[in-house]
């Protein structure tokens, strides 16, 4: 005799470890895909086992008759058939259906077993009592009815590609042909095929698509034995290799798993029937109980809702905070709970528990709005909307006096969630509620202090922009050589000065390194932008600018004084200088320097400026040609070396384009000077009128005469007049006067001797007397 294992035990556990070990002891890996699975299902006591066992050879347990008729097969075994040759042929033998073990309320297992019998088996032999034919649950047709459905929901088959034969063993066959025993059983089979429920893919798939039914009868076991061995053995040739194109028994399976796979294959099929919801259908206590114990947890409800304490806990809700809200809201809740589990105390006890944690989760839900408004009034009772007026005016600083204001608002609260919120028999402990709280004031303490770091940043930038204006400008004013590291230099003291204001005033809040530094380079950072917008702004200016330092230096002296163009001035090289301070100017706002750079090597434009300038002094300052020269240097479309265009004020074009209007310019005033500086030479070499001369004639004839009978007398006369003439030169009499009598007379007083040793010099060089000094 073959052994036998366990596949599924009785309460419905797959026996993973004695299964694999059937399959090595059986060598069913050896087998590949060679192998089938047969299966029985039926009522119990109906002779299965027995069947099984005189058909395979098997050994599984049979009914003693003399015992009593009762459950014999508990679960679902499985053996090797040790009768069926030349291929493996593993056996299945199912507990009975419609068994009095169970009762009549508990028909998950034999659906959850025949389904899995349907999805193993190769063949499934359905054993029914020849005169249970023609009845509805005799012939177990609901049974089969719900495994059809089951199985094209759970596994969808593919239709035509491996068909399961369905073998019908009619036992105790009686006169009736077989014939007319199969027409009843095919015209059932396929009203029951119509009227289950398909998916849409087989909604117009017949049976024969997915199933191949076979018919066979055999004779009473007790009355007629022998015939029923032969019926047996009759059947069993049925699973015979030579005879499989006779019977038309479709053996050879193409989507079969290989023999080391089984195990697996069986136990995932099974835990995929146990997960189906639509097998576990309510027995009728406990569709009863689901009825009643709702309706029940309904009526609780609606009671609950509509007491005039609950009515009146609402509008006092509406009010305000309620003392002892809390105690009322869950004496409510536990009259409502009493009630329903008075009135559901003798129903299933699962279902009754399943509809008291729902009727708990409806009660939460009806009292949280009511609830969560409480603990709002509470909150603001707690003092969360004066924390901001308490931590600005309490001493020790705003740290402190806001950790003050929350402790104490958290301790407040604690106590009037203890006297008037807890709700007995809820999850609200009263945690999650303080945790909001903390949060909440933890998030308006945040809010407050940014606000008060915004308003004294925004006071530091206001000092810092009044404390950058006034420098930035006048240097702009100048931009002189050397402006950049100054600008720069301004920037930190300002910063500097900004940010010691804004971290003493800040004394208290808790900053740490970190942020005070961050505060610290964004007043740095906005310094800078600060200052390179006054920048930007001059760049924009830039022609008038130029226009100004050139008049600055052309037309005042080192003094500041208008210059008068005397003769001695050289009004080409006070030209160049000027036009060099104008070009110092474009070049200090045509690239932004950086704080590293600043005191470096000179940019690009301040070496085109120079070379700008330089050529026009060389070439003479009212030349057209210098600004063409000056073009020249600066033909460029971009600064060389400049890598980053934000620093760029004024490109190169722009550039040329300020420097030939500012070359207009100032040929326009180099011409004028030069004109004035020979309206004055011509000013100073003028004779005497004529009538003064004919005067000077007729009035000095006899001084004349003496000074030419005396020619000493002439001589001396005539140095004399020339070493005034000269001396009146090199003193530059109208210029000095220009400055007003006093200060001019003062300036000759100095200037005298010094003067007379220059012309003495000069007559001594021009005679021959001595060598210049």
């Amino acid at each position: 005799m073959s052994a036998i294992v366990q596949v599924i035990n009785g309460e419905g556990e797959f026996e993973s470890a004695g299964v694999q070990s059937f399959v090595d002891k059986n060598e069913l890996a050896q087998c590949r895909t060679n192998y089938a699975v047969v299966a029985i299902m039926g009522p119990q006591s109906s002779g299965k086992s027995t069947l099984l066992n005189y058909v395979f050879g098997t050994d599984f347990k049979m009914m003693d008759a003399m015992e009593g008729r009762g459950q014999t097969t508990k679960g679902i075994w499985m053996s090797k058939s040790p009768k069926v040759a030349d291929t493996t042929v593993l056996v299945m033998d199912l507990e009975g259906s419609d068994g009095r073990e169970r009762g009549e309320d508990d028909t998950n297992f034999e659906r959850q077993s025949a389904l899995f019998a349907l999805a193993v088996a190769d063949v499934l032999l359905v054993n029914i009592w020849c005169h249970d034919i023609g009845r509805e649950h005799g012939s177990g047709k609901p049974l089969l009815k719900t495994i059809f459905q089951v199985n094209l929901k759970l596994f969808a088959p593919e239709p035509d590609r491996k068909k399961t034969v369905l073998l019908f063993v009619i036992r105790d066959k009686t006169k009736t042909p077989l014939a007319k025993l199969t027409e009843v059983l095919e015209a059932d089979l396929d009203r029951m095929w119509d009227s289950i429920a398909k998916p849409a893919a087989y909604s117009g798939s017949k049976m024969t698509d997915f199933f191949e039914v076979q018919y066979a009868a055999l004779s009473h076991f007790e009355e007629r034995y022998e015939d029923f061995q032969a019926d047996a053995v009759h059947l069993r040739r049925r699973f015979a290799p030579d005879v499989i194109a006779t019977w038309g028994f479709p053996w050879e399976n193409t989507g079969q798993l290989p023999g080391d796979a089984f195990a697996l294959s069986i136990h995932n099929i099974w835990d995929v029937i146990r997960s189906q919801k639509d097998l576990n259908l309510p027995a009728h206590k406990v569709m009863v109980a689901n009825i009643r114990c709702q309706e029940i947890l309904e009526d609780q409800l609606r009671a609950f809702t509509g007491d005039q304490a609950w009515a009146g806990l609402q509008e006092a809700a509406g009010l305000g905070a309620v003392e002892g809200f809390g105690a009322q809201v869950a004496g409510l809740m536990d009259s409502c709970v009493k009630g329903y589990e008075a009135e559901a105390l003798y129903f299933d006890s699962h279902v009754r528990e399943d509809k008291f944690q729902e009727l708990s989760k409806r009660l939460l839900a009806a009292v949280q709005p009511l609830y969560q408004a409480q603990v709002g009034s509470r909150r603001e009772e707690a003092g969360l909307a004066l924390l901001p007026e308490g931590a600005a005016s309490s001493g020790g600083g705003f740290v402190a006096a806001a950790a003050a204001c929350r402790a104490a608002a958290v301790k407040e609260f604690g106590m009037a969630f203890k006297k008037h919120l807890h709700i007995q028999g809820t999850p609200w402990d009263g945690a999650a509620e303080a945790a909001a709280l903390e949060a909440a004031l933890d998030s308006h303490i945040g809010k407050v202090r940014s606000e008060h770091v915004a308003a004294a940043v925004a006071r530091a930038e206001k000092q810092l922009r009044s404390l950058l204006s006034a420098p930035v400008i006048a240097l702009l004013e100048v931009c002189g050589p050397g402006m950049w590291p100054k600008l720069y230099g301004v920037c930190r003291e300002a910063a500097a000065a900004a940010d010691k204001q804004l971290l003493a005033g800040l004394a208290g809040y808790g900053l740490g390194a970190a942020e005070a530094e961050a505060l610290s380079e964004g007043l740095r950072a906005r310094a800078r932008a600060s200052m390179e917008g006054h920048v930007r702004e001059a760049a924009l200016t830039r022609l008038s600018r130029m226009k100004d330092r050139f008049q600055e230096v052309f037309s005042q002296d080192e003094s500041r004084a208008p210059r008068m163009w005397g003769a001695r001035d050289d009004v080409p090289a006070i030209a160049a200088a000027a036009r060099l301070a104008a070009a110092n100017v474009l070049a200090q706002l045509a690239l932004a320097r950086t704080s590293s750079d600043a005191a470096s090597a000179p940019a690009p434009a301040d070496g085109a400026a120079s070379s700008s300038a330089a050529a026009p002094a060389a070439a003479a300052a009212s030349s057209h040609g210098a600004a063409g020269a000056a073009l020249d240097l600066l033909s460029a479309a971009a600064w060389p070396g400049v890598s980053d265009e934000s620093r760029v004020l004024l490109a190169p074009h722009d550039v040329r384009t300020s420097w030939r209007e500012f070359m207009s310019y100032s040929n326009v005033a180099v011409q004028q000077a030069l004109s004035a500086q020979q309206a004055n030479r011509l000013a100073n070499n003028r004779l005497p009128p004529l009538w003064a001369i004919v005067a000077m004639l007729a009035l000095g004839w006899n001084e004349a005469m003496a000074l030419l009978f005396n020619p000493l007398l002439l001589l001396v006369v005539g140095v004399l007049v020339l070493f005034l003439r000269s001396l009146y030169v090199e003193l530059d009499v109208e210029r000095e006067l220009a400055r007003g009598a006093l200060p001019g007379a003062i300036s000759l007083s100095h200037k005298v001797v010094p003067a007379c040793k220059s012309v003495s010099c000069e007559c001594e060089c021009e005679c021959g007397w001595g060598r210049p000094a």
